[in-house]
């Protein structure tokens, strides 16, 4: 069928490929199909001459999470369309695992299927978008049409996502580029994670030393004077601001004098 269809028939393809999928939470979609897509894909390249995304996207969500982040460049690659279609199909059959990174039972070889919400938002924080030649902009851009997409990346989405790279932070691994970026978004978004922020996320980020990399520092003063001038709304960031080291403190402090 695929090999008969034209650019006339490209959407009827498409839709038999969804409709091929199975709708259903216990069903995944078949190896056979799987690799069916994947073939039609290589044959089928879009206006840039490279795989069109949009022919794997009937079956990601029964896709090794290993391979989806292999993939994930593709998705970012697409229009915003493609990019959200991708993601929703991802986590459709997840529902339960929704704030979840989950970890492979056996480190040795890769089983889970498919990507959680939570774990789409870790895993578009880690990407090397240099290494595979996506604009910092696109980076940047699709981490912000997440966190503007409340049905799906809402406020407990969010918080899990950051959670899991804060807690990777202090186990020594960098901080994302994007990630007081998304820190400061989410202080305007959600007010109801102004607590957990102030409380929990900024202190650990004091204790990982986060004023030792100038960009991740900058954002951490930035998020910090945000919910510093709070407390009418019975939150404060001035006690994860007391806990910076004496050096860190003046720098602050010289950068946003308290009033």
């Amino acid at each position: 069928v695929a090999n008969m269809a034209g650019e006339r028939e490209t959407p009827l393809l498409l839709s038999f490929l969804d409709n091929l999928a199975p709708a259903t939470d216990k069903s995944l979609p078949s190896q056979e199909l799987i690799d069916a897509c994947h073939d039609i894909q290589k044959k089928r390249l879009d206006e840039d001459g490279k795989p069109d995304s949009r022919y794997i996207i009937p079956v990601v969500s029964g896709m090794k999470r290993e391979q989806l982040v292999d993939k994930l460049p593709e998705f970012v690659r697409g229009s915003d369309d493609i990019f959200k279609a991708s993601l929703r199909r991802m986590a459709e059959r997840l529902g339960r695992y929704i704030l979840l990174f989950r970890d492979e039972p056996d480190p040795t070889e890769s089983t889970l299927r498919g990507m959680s919400s939570c774990e789409q938002m870790v895993y578009l924080h880690r990407l090397d978008f240099h290494a595979v030649g996506i604009p910092q902009k696109r980076y940047l851009d699709v981490i912000r049409l997440c966190l503007e997409d409340d049905e799906v990346f809402n406020d407990r989405v969010v918080q899990a996502a950051l959670d899991h790279m804060s807690g990777k932070f202090l186990e020594g691994e960098s901080l994302p580029l994007a990630y007081m970026r998304t820190i400061i978004l989410t202080c305007s978004k959600h007010e109801s994670l102004h607590s957990w922020i102030c409380h929990v996320l900024l202190p650990r980020l004091v204790e990982g030393s986060v004023y030792t990399d100038k960009r991740q520092w900058e954002g951490w003063m930035r998020c910090a004077k945000m919910l510093e001038n709070t407390r009418d709304h019975g939150v404060s960031s001035l006690e994860a601001i007391q806990k910076l080291p004496e050096e860190q403190l003046k720098m602050y402090r010289a950068k946003y004098p308290q009033k």
